[in-house]
């Protein structure tokens, strides 16, 4: 499999997408189709955490005893209110919806039909639960393990071999992120893989069905299948990594992390674009036929 023409393909899709009058005010529709949610959840929950939430854990948390400060619980909620930000994110899948229809064709997708951008992202979003369920329900497994065992192991590790205590949590934690790890790792290869089957087919079922999912990969072949993965994620890896460096260069101080974070948004819209339209090459390649050596014999 050449994967430098699977590139080449990608980037230009991505080039004809949005380097040109009609591909810019797509970008910029699609800009705003993930900033106006990120802004109205952010600013909604800061409005809720700040002026209602903090008050009350204000009156409950700041004391001698439990050593919390209303700075530090102010700090807390604004990541809080980040996060609820991104949920909207989610709630509001266009973006979601286009990465899906560059999937499903080569055509040029104009960001026009946001009705249908909206149902066809909320495919992707219930794809991408499904995944992630394990890791929700290995997290929360974990959460009740230790806080039983916790108060167990400092009951039984006390006194001189106190130290054993903490040597058992740090094993529990390390042995918590092995398997989130090792399970995240299983279920990006064949979600992946499951976007776009779930792209061209429109079958959720299918696109959860590891059988299904495995004779895929198969059919691509595993080597050039994972070739592809590690390309994306350092890709990905690398335009995160570039942004996050440019903010600590001004100590991640707010207004930089604005900038940053929106300059990030705009160049990742065609990362993504990029992205799914080179693992739509790789998945096509499982429906080409591998063509037949023919001898040619010379007549006698």
């Amino acid at each position: 499999m050449e994967h430098a023409e699977h590139i080449a393909e990608a980037v230009s899709y991505t080039k004809d997408t949005f380097l040109q009058i009609d591909g810019i005010v797509t970008w910029i529709k699609l800009f705003l189709a993930i900033i106006i949610p990120l802004i109205s959840g952010f600013g909604l929950a800061t409005l809720v955490l700040q002026f209602l939430v903090k008050p009350a854990l204000v009156s409950i948390l700041v004391n001698p005893n439990l050593g919390f400060t209303e700075n530090g619980i102010a700090y807390m909620l604004q990541y809080l209110a980040v996060v609820i930000g991104l949920i909207f994110v989610f709630l509001f899948p266009y973006y979601q919806g286009y990465l899906s229809r560059s999937m499903k064709t080569r055509d040029i997708i104009k960001a026009e039909d946001f009705s249908g951008l909206f149902f066809s992202g909320w495919k992707i979003n219930a794809l991408l639960i499904y995944y992630l369920l394990p890791l929700i329900a290995i997290f929360l497994i974990y959460a009740a393990l230790f806080a039983l065992l916790n108060g167990a192991l400092d009951n039984i590790f006390a006194g001189e071999i106190a130290w054993l205590g903490t040597v058992m949590d740090y094993v529990l934690i390390i042995l918590y992120i092995i398997i989130e790890f090792a399970t995240f790792i299983f279920l990006a290869l064949f979600g992946s893989i499951g976007l776009v089957h779930l792209a061209r087919t429109g079958s959720l079922k299918d696109s959860v069905n590891i059988g299904k999912i495995s004779a895929l990969i198969k059919r691509i072949g595993w080597y050039d299948y994972i070739l592809c993965i590690v390309i994306i994620t350092l890709i990905l890896l690398s335009v995160a990594v570039l942004f996050l460096g440019l903010a600590g260069i001004f100590s991640y101080a707010a207004a930089a992390n604005i900038i940053f974070f929106g300059l990030m948004v705009i160049v990742m819209i065609p990362t993504g674009v990029f992205v799914t339209r080179y693992l739509a090459n790789i998945y096509e390649t499982a429906f080409i036929e591998p063509e037949e050596d023919i001898e040619e014999f010379d007549d006698f």
